[in-house]
């Protein structure tokens, strides 16, 4: 899936897809797109997409029940369009049912929006995450980052990457958050490759802290991240990422640092735990 998004092939990741359904190992059903609502041609709905299929729900593995279940939150309150997404997402996390999700939202998301508004590179620049999950913050990036924000969202499993993908479409944000499938330490190239060396103006790290450094070496080495440009780091104290934070402080990068913060903030919808949230700016 990653080899066909890079290529730009559409005609291979769907080959790649019905491979996938048909595979006992992988488990990947036939009809994902299909039991997301795949939209076919014409203009998109004005109101609301198709519910969950019951049967697709229960044919996944367990651990992608929970995200079958916002897709179909977001579907049951009717929900289109950046805003009424993003809302739609906490309020299936904080609803009755107290659908914890791991996203990074609420004090959190409001310290994403102040670093974007803080950067120095945003002309021609893309916004890069480490980790799409559902979608939720590559749509809210896309949508608050302001006119031209382009964000690449990296993800290396496949379900989430087709769930992401589907979340953009229903916010209207397809255009500016691109969803693309691989391990972060392969699809990375793909930043200067695409968008040029110094091209990257925000990244935002949010999949594994034991890998943010190596993450960060790879920019560096890449040249991928510019003068000027900003890089925040999402769960530097719970779970952790000692590596990253230790680089930052000791190491000479290839891109220096003009020094980096951090801020203690609640963990989202769990204001008893404390996490870090870490930003680095490369010195213009």
């Amino acid at each position: 899936m990653m080899t066909a998004s890079w290529d730009r092939s559409s005609v291979a990741e769907e080959h790649l897809r019905l491979l996938m359904a048909r595979s006992e190992t992988l488990r990947l059903p036939e009809p994902v797109a299909g039991g997301f609502g795949c939209l076919g041609p014409g203009p998109l709905p004005e109101s609301g997409f198709g519910r969950v299929n019951p049967g697709f729900r229960a044919y996944l593995d367990r651990r992608y029940h929970k995200v079958v279940l916002l897709v179909d939150f977001i579907a049951s309150v009717g929900a289109v369009g950046a805003a009424a997404v993003v809302e739609a997402c906490e309020s299936f996390a904080s609803g009755s049912a107290r659908q914890w999700l791991k996203v990074a939202g609420d004090v959190k998301a409001d310290l994403i929006d102040r670093c974007l508004e803080a950067r120095r590179s945003t002309d021609m620049s893309v916004v890069a995450e480490f980790g799409a999950f559902v979608g939720y913050s590559c749509v809210r990036m896309a949508w608050r980052g302001g006119p031209g924000t382009r964000v690449i969202s990296m993800e290396s499993d496949a379900v989430h990457v087709l769930v992401a993908r589907h979340i953009a479409i229903i916010a209207r944000q397809s255009f500016a958050a691109e969803v693309v499938p691989g391990m972060a330490h392969d699809v990375v190239a793909r930043l200067p490759e695409e968008w040029g060396c110094g091209g990257t103006g925000f990244a935002f790290m949010d999949h594994r802290g034991t890998r943010f450094h190596a993450e960060l070496r790879q920019l560096e080495q890449l040249r991928a991240m510019g003068p000027g440009s900003r890089l925040l780091a999402d769960n530097t104290l719970k779970p952790g990422a000692p590596e990253f934070l230790w680089n930052l402080l000791h190491c000479t990068p290839t891109v220096p640092h003009a020094g980096f913060l951090s801020w203690s903030v609640p963990e989202f919808l769990t204001d008893s735990c404390e996490d870090w949230m870490t930003a680095a700016d490369c010195r213009p």
